[in-house]
């Protein structure tokens, strides 16, 4: 039938416009969480590598979207894990926006 694959044709390149479109927001919401992480970091710099080393990405895999957020020193994962977490800035801060990022996502597939 020529009317179903228009139809399918249109759906397909639908599908591929919001897949696009939630990659960007991923890496929109990638770069403003590395942001408020180097800013709200809770500890103080003796050198300012912890503070650069923080960082956000996106990427489109098999299973979906993911946001990621990371250390790059190799000293992150103390930051992060002793203390009681004193000093944790990537849990907190996608628990903070968790909420905001999921009803972007959520607007953008309506």
């Amino acid at each position: 039938m020529p009317g179903l694959n228009v139809v399918t044709k249109n759906l397909d390149r639908w599908v591929e416009r919001k897949r696009a479109a939630s990659l960007a927001l991923a890496k929109y919401w990638a770069m403003q969480l590395e942001g408020e992480m180097k800013q709200n970091r809770p500890w103080q710099d003796r050198t300012g590598n912890a503070r650069a080393g923080l960082k956000g990405s996106a990427e489109l895999n098999n299973e979906g979207i993911a946001i990621r957020l990371a250390h790059s020193v190799d000293y992150g994962v103390f930051l992060e894990l002793a203390h009681d977490g004193r000093y944790a800035i990537l849990r907190p801060t996608r628990n903070a926006r968790a909420q905001d990022v999921r009803r972007s996502f959520q607007e953008l597939w309506r």
